[in-house]
């Protein structure tokens, strides 16, 4: 019985203790760190498409817009690995799911009442 208090007040839980065991948790773990190396290379990519956005400003004076949409999924898909990462989301990003159709009318969970 004290044991049990003790482990109450000062926070010793058996499953706090074993959590490091659960391969749930690893799998997680690796699924994080392959997703942030996968934002990193989108950054690279979302980059890429602004310096062509803004040659084809300078000769066409309007955007391409299918550089447009394909831009604001990659937004999409890197606010959906930043969800991940954060642990605000249990839901894995492509390719577990779906890919983001790029709908800017997006908001995000904190913010739906």
């Amino acid at each position: 019985m004290r044991a049990d208090l003790e482990n109450e007040l000062f926070g010793e839980d058996k499953a706090t203790n074993n959590s490091w065991k659960n391969p749930g948790i690893w799998q997680r773990g690796l699924a994080m760190l392959c997703f942030g190396f996968i934002s990193g290379f989108i950054r690279l990519f979302i980059t890429l498409i602004a310096i062509v956005q803004f040659i084809t400003l300078l000769f066409s004076q309007k955007p391409n817009s299918q550089l447009v949409r394909f831009g604001q999924s990659l937004n999409s898909y890197t606010y959906q690995i930043n969800q991940f990462l954060t642990i605000n989301s249990e839901s894995y990003p492509f390719p577990f799911s779906d890919w983001p159709d790029g709908r800017t009318s997006q908001v995000p969970p904190a913010e739906q009442v």
